[in-house]
């Protein structure tokens, strides 16, 4: 029989795994981090709970959201009718920006500045090959609302990480 205690221990250990999913939109690798604890939890328990077929799957999901991340903020751009380099500014200038972000307020500015980053880019971009602000502000938009989605889909891709778990370790 599973007592309270170990009750309480799980939820609390899947609590943490969410606030570390969180961690996402401070720009951290929240899921890694949370798979991390899921592999303390799994080796205290002689990896009797997730199984190393989990593992992969588990493993290969936060591949995908980080592959995910990257680009889906410059496939948004160009099926939004960027050209190649409102695109380019995009992905650059949101990793830019989140570097920047970074140095400038630790943690949630890598998120705010890459945004912004996505933003800037693309409409430098834009502007500079066409010289038209109005397309240049389009792009740039779009680039925005990409890099969000990407964050989104990231922090998705990570809740079904914890999910699985859940399944996997409730008594």
């Amino acid at each position: 029989m599973v007592s309270v205690l170990q009750h309480t221990g799980l939820v609390l250990l899947y609590l943490l795994v969410l606030l570390t999913d969180i961690l996402i939109f401070a720009g951290l690798p929240g899921g890694w981090i949370g798979l991390g604890i899921i592999f303390i939890y799994d080796l205290a328990s002689k990896f009797a709970v997730v199984g190393w077929q989990w593992w992969i799957v588990l493993v290969v999901l936060l591949v995908v959201g980080e592959i995910i991340e990257a680009f889906l903020g410059t496939v948004v751009v160009l099926k939004k009718g960027a050209s190649k380099w409102g695109a380019v500014g995009a992905f650059a200038g949101g990793i830019i920006g989140a570097i920047l972000g970074t140095s400038v307020l630790p943690v949630i500015g890598s998120v705010i500045f890459g945004l912004l980053g996505a933003f800037a880019g693309a409409v430098l971009a834009e502007y500079i090959q066409y010289e038209r602000m109005d397309d240049a502000l389009k792009t740039g938009f779009w680039a925005f609302v990409g890099k969000l989605w990407a964050y989104m889909a990231k922090y998705a891709i990570a809740m079904a990480v914890l999910i699985i778990f859940i399944v996997r370790s409730w008594p």
